[in-house]
């Protein structure tokens, strides 16, 4: 579990370094030039930000009326202020309403996105609402994908439902959802292999 969380990390650390690093040579303490803004946009992808999402905080840059008056620490603040704005709209409250229970969250996405994490956490927090979880270890065919549930299920004190590695990961969610109406559980949150 270590070994995934240490690659996630420096993965990040290193995205976050050649940003910063780029920018700074981007710069070298000068004033942002128009044909540096191509050179900025480029640095967001090679960050993994996405081509959409960097073309979208250039532009946003460039209709900035004082962008050739900022210096090198405005440039870095003007930067994390459109990347928080590009990330507002994504930002919701998970609230789920009361009635029929249990409620179900499926976790989808590529591996080492990190989706068992978050699944812990989102336990976690449900729990500290009062709310009672279940969580279901349907990635059947990562070794080491069960472990990892069971650990982030010890760490918020709820159940986990896992069958052997290789084992029918429909029909482990289905014997799940059995066990979570039978036990009046309030979410059921299924982690699955993408």
């Amino acid at each position: 579990m270590s070994g995934l969380f240490g690659r996630l990390r420096a993965g990040l650390s290193r995205s976050s370094k050649a940003l910063g690093d780029g920018l700074g040579g981007l710069l070298g303490g000068r004033r942002l030039s128009a044909e540096q803004l191509d050179a900025l946009e480029d640095l967001l992808i090679m960050a993994d930000l996405g081509v959409e999402a960097a073309g979208n905080i250039v532009a946003a840059l460039r209709q900035r009326k004082d962008l050739k008056d900022l210096d090198e620490a405005e440039l870095r603040a003007a930067l994390a202020a459109e990347i928080a704005a590009l990330l507002a709209p994504a930002q919701h409250a998970l609230d789920l309403p009361a009635g029929d229970t249990p409620r179900v969250i499926v976790m989808a996405g590529v591996n080492g996105a990190g989706k068992t994490t978050t699944i812990g956490k989102l336990a976690k927090r449900f729990q500290a609402e009062g709310k009672s979880v279940m969580l279901a270890a349907c990635d059947t065919f990562r070794a080491a994908a069960g472990e990892q549930l069971q650990i982030w299920g010890e760490r918020a004190g709820v159940p986990v439902v896992s069958a052997a590695p290789g084992s029918d990961a429909a029909g482990l969610a289905f014997s799940a959802l059995e066990q979570a109406i039978a036990q009046k559980i309030d979410i059921l949150i299924v982690d699955t292999a993408g």
